[in-house]
């Protein structure tokens, strides 16, 4: 298995953990349906977090446009790997 798809395995099971009624951060997926909680999931999910870890952990300081650039580069680049 690469390398991305076994992260992404492990960060998709973690995701998935907080719909479970027993985790310590539950969202029921119910409030999600209620006026425009699935986009702020959603956005968080996608851009606030992603942007708050890599500024974490490379000292870095990108608000979410600068670092959806970032992630279009990695985009590009694994688009065009090849195997």
């Amino acid at each position: 298995m690469e390398k991305q798809i076994e992260y992404a395995t492990m960060l998709s099971g973690k995701v998935a953990e907080i719909f479970n009624k027993d985790s310590e951060f539950h969202i029921d997926q119910k409030e999600l349906m209620e006026g425009n909680n699935l986009t702020h999931f959603i956005h968080a999910l996608a851009n606030i977090m992603p942007t708050h870890f890599y500024n974490k952990i490379t000292g870095e300081d990108k608000n979410s446009l600068e670092f959806n650039h970032v992630a279009n580069q990695l985009v590009f680049q694994y688009s065009n790997k090849v195997d």
